[in-house]
C-alpha cells in the first residue's frame, strides 16, 4: 500500500526560553545533532567485540532565521547576558505539529554568535544552541 502524507514547514515549532523563534530561513532551517554516538564498539585483537554505552547525551541544535527576524534581537540579548552572567540557560523544544517528532532539552544556551554577512539578496543568521541533554523522539507524519 502506498503511503501518502503531507508536510507543512510552517508547522515546525521552535521555542527557546518560552519564546517562539520566528522568521525561519529557506531550505533546511533546523538541525538537531547529538555530539557523540550512543555506543562505541571496541574490537579486541582476537576479534571479540564489546559495545560500550556512551552516557553523553549532549548535542547542538542549529537553526537558520532571516536577517529581518525579530528573533535575532531576542537571541542577541540573551547571548550578551550569558557572556556577562553565565545565566542565560533555558528550555529548548522543537515540535513537528504535522506529526509526532519532538526534540527537547531542559538546559540549553547559545553556543556562539552567528557569523554576520550582508548581500544584495538579504540573508540569514545561523544560531547554534548547545544542549546539556538532547532528547529525541523521531516520529512520522500524522496528516
Amino acid at each position: 500500500m502506498t503511503i501518502y502524507k503531507n508536510f507543512d514547514p510552517g508547522r515546525i515549532s521552535l521555542t527557546w526560553n518560552g519564546v517562539l523563534i520566528q522568521g525561519v530561513g529557506p531550505s533546511t532551517f533546523v538541525k538537531c545533532v547529538r555530539n557523540e554516538d550512543a555506543f562505541k564498539q571496541v574490537v579486541g585483537a582476537q576479534g571479540d567485540v564489546v559495545d560500550v554505552r556512551n552516557r553523553n547525551r549532549s548535542g547542538v541544535v542549529t537553526f537558520t532565521i532571516l536577517d529581518a527576524s525579530p528573533s535575532n534581537d531576542f537571541l542577541t540579548v540573551l547571548a550578551l547576558q550569558d557572556e556577562i552572567t553565565g545565566l542565560a540557560v533555558g528550555a529548548l523544544m522543537i515540535k513537528d505539529l504535522n506529526g509526532t517528532t519532538l526534540v527537547k532539552c531542559a538546559n540549553a544556551r547559545i553556543k556562539k554568535f552567528p557569523d554576520v554577512e550582508f548581500g544584495a539578496d538579504g540573508g540569514t543568521n545561523e544560531w547554534a544552541i548547545q544542549c546539556a541533554e538532547l532528547e529525541f523522539f523521531v516520529g512520522g507524519s500524522a496528516v
